[in-house]
C-alpha cells in the first residue's frame, strides 16, 4: 500500500469536501490493512 501512503500524505487546509472524503477513505483503508494484514516476518 505504498501508493496509498504516497498519494494521500497530508490534507491541505483549503481542501474541498470531495478531497476530505478521499483522504478519509484512504485513512480507513490504511487502518484496515494494518489491523487485518499484520506483517509477521
Amino acid at each position: 500500500m505504498g501508493w496509498l501512503r504516497d498519494t494521500f500524505q497530508e490534507l491541505e487546509d483549503d481542501s474541498i469536501e470531495v478531497e476530505r472524503i478521499r483522504y478519509a477513505r484512504a485513512y480507513i483503508l490504511q487502518s484496515l490493512r494494518s489491523y487485518l494484514m499484520l506483517d509477521k516476518s
